[in-house]
């Protein structure tokens, strides 16, 4: 495993890695930026906290590669509730902010249905793909508000909010 992550997708580890490629390398997948071990909403927000942090703030994330080598899960109030994880960071700045408030009772209320309709596997996994742009509208929101690029403000919030989001992962997999 590297000492230090870099920003971006790089051709090999010997150009560099980012966070999920350190991930892929340590599950003994391919060298890529999408490791399979890895739900693909948790690894779409991991990858968006490695770019946008400081390049002294991303080496806080590399305790991060063994959880996010063993989150695969396929339970699609996982990625909701990554959703939700970002819009509550965003809510945490700004509580009356109108857009990330309405993504969390999004957030919430599909996570409310997923728990009646319990999937597993492949239909999962495509249900869960359909919180990504929730995901993603959440998450910049969460950065706007989160400080100025470069900010130690803003790493230690993106930081904190990846921290949380793998600590709700791992709590699903020690439950199961």
């Amino acid at each position: 495993m590297t000492e230090r992550l870099t920003r971006g997708a790089h051709s090999g580890a010997e150009a560099g890695t980012c966070l999920m490629e350190q991930v892929a390398l340590l599950a003994g997948e391919p060298f890529s930026d999408r490791p399979r071990c890895t739900a693909p909403a948790l690894a779409a927000l991991a990858q968006q906290v490695n770019d946008r942090v400081s390049d002294g703030a991303r080496d806080r994330l590399l305790p991060l590669v063994p959880a996010l080598a063993a989150a695969g899960s396929c339970d699609p109030r996982d990625a909701w509730e990554l959703v939700a994880a970002c819009a509550r960071a965003a809510l945490a700045v700004r509580p009356d902010d109108a857009l990330a408030t309405r993504l969390l009772a999004r957030a919430r209320r599909a996570q409310r249905r997923w728990t009646r309709v319990r999937l597993d596997g492949a239909a999962g996994y495509v249900v869960g793909l359909r919180a990504l742009p929730h995901l993603a509208a959440a998450f910049h929101r969460a950065v706007v508000l989160a400080g100025p690029a470069g900010s130690a403000e803003r790493d230690d919030r993106l930081v904190a909010l990846l921290h949380d989001a793998v600590g709700v992962h791992r709590a699903d997999l020690v439950a199961a």
